[in-house]
């Protein structure tokens, strides 16, 4: 009966195998690994990009992956491919899809917007159809195998850069038996192809706004930067950047302080920002300035 069809034999299946033209497609992913930063392992996402034809790809890892995140890593990997393709192919992750799945999902206006502003358009595979971007969801795989082991890291960026030299070094020039040539070799003929960034690229940020608390701060994330004690009961607006925090006030920036990324409940002051309380010490610290 299994020789002949008549039953119902849900076992494997023979496997296929998608092609594309140099261009036409990019995939995009997100996986969770575990990493070790300041000696403590934590759980990091870790965000892919790979031209389908090339095979070149880009990997960069996040504490947490919101559209915030989305934007700044897709921009990061847009400039180390050079160009884009004309279709990314993702999940049906809510961080690009706004509701429904596959060919019926629609994507937040934010990240479609986001996507024409760099000529594609982004493509969310069926449900259960995960090997329609396979070749991102191997990347993950053999970066889990050859770039983490045996690597640890100081901070997010010190992750992030090596991470950045082991695509560039190791995964792009290291030659894929599919392709009979290196990722980076098959990049030169795609590359004509892809379409092209625009001349302006604006930074990637997210507009805040805050008051500034009694004591001199503003609180982004249950982290408190400081902001000149004369604008004490102030709103001021912030532009939090993946690496900076800044600090406006009528148009003016204020502040311009290092995000800290990693941490909690955390107090940075930058200096000049507050005077001491005591007498003697602010006619001091007034004298000097």
């Amino acid at each position: 009966m299994r020789e002949l069809g008549l039953r119902d034999d849900k076992g494997k299946r023979r496997a296929g195998s998608y092609t594309f033209p140099p261009g036409q497609e990019m995939q995009h992913d997100t996986s969770p690994h575990d990493v070790i930063i300041g000696g403590k392992k934590v759980k990091a996402q870790c965000a892919g990009l790979v031209l389908a034809y090339s095979r070149k790809l880009f990997i960069q890892y996040y504490p947490v992956f919101t559209r915030f995140e989305a934007k700044v890593f897709l921009t990061e990997a847009f400039l180390y491919m050079g160009g884009t393709c004309s279709e990314c192919s993702i999940d049906n992750t809510s961080v690009i899809v706004a509701f429904g799945s596959g060919p019926d999902a629609e994507i937040a206006p934010e990240m479609e917007h986001f996507a024409r502003s760099f000529s594609f358009s982004f493509i969310p595979h069926s449900i259960g159809h995960a090997d329609r971007k396979a070749r991102i969801e191997r990347s993950f795989s053999y970066a889990e195998r050859n770039f983490l082991p045996g690597r640890s890291f100081k901070n997010w960026h010190d992750l992030n850069e090596q991470a950045r030299k082991w695509c560039l070094q190791v995964a792009d020039r290291k030659p894929k038996r599919s392709l009979g040539m290196s990722p980076q070799q098959a990049y030169v003929l795609e590359k004509p192809h892809l379409s092209a960034l625009p001349a302006h690229i604006p930074p990637v940020y997210k507009i805040l706004y805050r008051h500034v608390d009694m004591s001199g701060f503003v609180t982004i994330d249950t982290n408190r930067y400081s902001v000149p004690e004369r604008l004490v009961g102030q709103q001021v607006e912030i532009h939090k950047k993946w690496d900076r925090v800044l600090v406006f006030f009528k148009n003016q920036k204020v502040s311009d302080h290092k995000r800290l990324i990693d941490k909690r409940d955390t107090k940075i002051t930058a200096k000049g920002h507050h005077l001491p309380f005591k007498r003697k010490e602010y006619a001091a610290v007034s004298k000097e300035e």
